[in-house]
């Protein structure tokens, strides 16, 4: 055999490498997260380019929400797949009928942003779903 096959550590290398690579993306995860989450904050909400700004912003977020689901996507395997792909569509039907439920209290409830309040209820029960697939087995 050639290659790092025929050394007796291939297996132990290889798994090294794996976790490597998850740990830095992991890493730019939280990174990209706490960039994003944190100038958010400071983003210009008045002034003629607000809107072009905040445009401009949230593009971005998903253009880093896309790249780093792609590398997560990459490392997985079919079974975590499966149980990403459940837990998205339990929050994505958690937050369809949210949605409809903030949009009807939103002129009861003195809620300012009720669409973040869906996204991070959303969030939770993704999470809350991958968890729970994974306690289940």
């Amino acid at each position: 055999m050639t290659g790092d096959i025929a050394d007796e550590l291939w297996g132990t290398r290889r798994v090294a490498r794996r976790n490597r690579r998850r740990a830095v993306i992991a890493a730019a995860t939280i990174a990209v997260s706490l960039a994003f989450g944190i100038g958010g904050q400071y983003l210009a909400s008045a002034g003629p380019d607000a809107d072009r700004e905040s445009l401009l912003w949230a593009s971005g977020l998903l253009t880093a929400a896309a790249i780093l689901i792609g590398l997560v996507w990459r490392e997985i395997d079919e079974l975590q797949r499966r149980r990403l792909v459940n837990a998205a569509a339990v929050a994505g039907v958690t937050c369809m009928a949210l949605l409809l439920l903030a949009q009807a209290a939103g002129r009861m409830v003195p809620v300012a942003e009720p669409m973040i309040d869906v996204m991070m209820i959303g969030g939770i029960i993704m999470v809350a779903t991958i968890i729970l697939q994974r306690v289940r087995g």
